[in-house]
């Protein structure tokens, strides 16, 4: 029996009684094995999810930051509900399907088929998102890198607020300690550290946490908009390179996330030379390309130096499509194939394949096998993909080549 249906968005299946989470006190009294039903599920609940059985929402989004991580830690997510807190009650028993986004009354015989691949070369390097630290030995064989390591998850493992860990001088020691794990394990494969880029309402339930109420905090203050008025917390970030820098760490590269304007890139690199780390010289650096004034501006932030450009299309499509990623009522029109979007990563690729900088698609379209395959037909160099889609996208990928290679080989004749 059906009980609600949404979007699956993370591809597993698993049963366990239901907790219903009605305020943030009650995230404290989530137990091993148990199905979470909550309204929306925010970054700061992710310390306390890492044993469910599976996690229902009413809303959000595919993109959204926490069905990321459940997917990497094969759990099992339904989102966009709708009406989840309403239909499911404390204490039933029920089988939560992240495949079809089926939320089942009772516990079912669904299992999983797991497959033994081979992990052919590929031209394109395929590399990797990392939200926890903790798994980037197991993954690590099978990639060339990491596209983006995304430090404030480290920090809300904590439950602090960033503020109140530089306060208490262990921000800095907090991110040595979960980069290191990751720099490690794929040494001397290259790893792309991202600066943080977290929405204010992800923050609030943290211990000393003052964030302001934004309607709309995907447009609101985040990226590297926030760190550059709070350079302290950035300088505490780049702190944190440098000391693996020291500590003989050659693969390091720092990713500046959600730029709005040139000046915030050129304000970086600054920093980062007076801080005594010179920028394409003693660490490579590379700009996030997410928002279509920045896509606009792709031939300045080459001419300043980029020693690589990642593309975001999931914040690219939200800010060209006027979609909100987490709105359920418009999760139909957020479309990464929209004639407008393809034009834009076509467009960046054309121009970093001219300047000979290597162009990066990481994040939610860097595991749909649609886009992907265009991206490779418009000449993207790599792509970062999510943990749990590793192996099969590099069987995709082979496969994608070889028909580029057939097809050429075909019209030469």
């Amino acid at each position: 029996m059906i009980l609600t249906k949404g979007i699956g968005a993370s591809p597993y299946v698993n049963s366990g009684r239901v907790r219903k989470i009605h305020k943030k006190e009650d995230i404290r009294k989530i137990e091993s094995g148990e199905v979470v039903v909550v309204k929306k599920a925010s970054r700061d609940m992710i310390p306390h999810l890492k044993r469910v059985a599976g996690v229902v929402t009413d809303y959000g989004g595919l993109t959204s930051h926490v069905a990321i991580v459940l997917r990497e830690l094969k759990i099992p997510c339904i989102v966009g509900t709708e009406k989840a807190t309403k239909v499911l009650k404390d204490g039933m028993i029920v089988t939560v399907d992240g495949k079809t986004g089926r939320v089942y009354k009772g516990i079912m015989e669904l299992e999983e088929k797991i497959e033994e691949l081979p992990q052919p070369k590929t031209g394109i390097d395929l590399k990797i998102n990392i939200n926890v630290p903790e798994l980037a030995e197991r993954a690590a064989p099978y990639a060339d890198g990491v596209g983006s390591v995304r430090i404030e998850n480290m920090v809300i493992e904590t439950g602090k607020h960033p503020h109140k860990l530089l306060k208490e001088g262990k921000l800095t020691k907090t991110l040595v300690d979960g980069l290191r794990k990751v720099v490690d394990s794929f040494y001397p494969k290259p790893v792309w550290i991202r600066t943080f880029d977290i929405p204010t309402d992800e923050l609030t339930a943290l211990e000393g946490s003052k964030e302001p109420k934004e309607p709309n905090p995907l447009l609101g203050y985040r990226g590297i908009t926030r760190d550059l008025k709070e350079t302290e917390i950035l300088k505490a970030e780049l702190k944190a390179l440098i000391e693996l820098i020291d500590e003989g760490y050659s693969n390091i590269a720092l990713k500046v996330p959600f730029v709005r304007d040139i000046s915030e890139y050129l304000m970086v690199k600054s920093i980062l030379n007076k801080m005594g780390l010179k920028p394409h010289r003693d660490i490579k650096v590379g700009v996030s390309i997410e928002t279509p004034g920045s896509a606009l501006q792709i031939d300045k932030f080459l001419d300043v130096g980029s020693d690589f450009v990642s593309i975001g299309l999931s914040d690219i499509t939200m800010c060209t499509l006027a979609v909100d990623r987490r709105g359920v009522k418009v999760a139909k029109l957020f479309n990464f194939l929209h004639p407008s979007i393809l034009k834009i990563a076509s467009y960046i690729i054309k121009k970093c394949n001219e300047r000979n900088v290597e162009s990066c698609v990481a994040g939610y379209a860097a595991t749909e096998e649609r886009i992907v395959e265009k991206l490779i037909y418009m000449g993207v160099d790599s792509i970062s993909t999510n943990i749990d889609k590793l192996l099969k996208m590099r069987i995709f990928l082979s496969r994608v080549e070889r028909k580029i290679i057939e097809n050429s080989f075909a019209l030469s004749y």
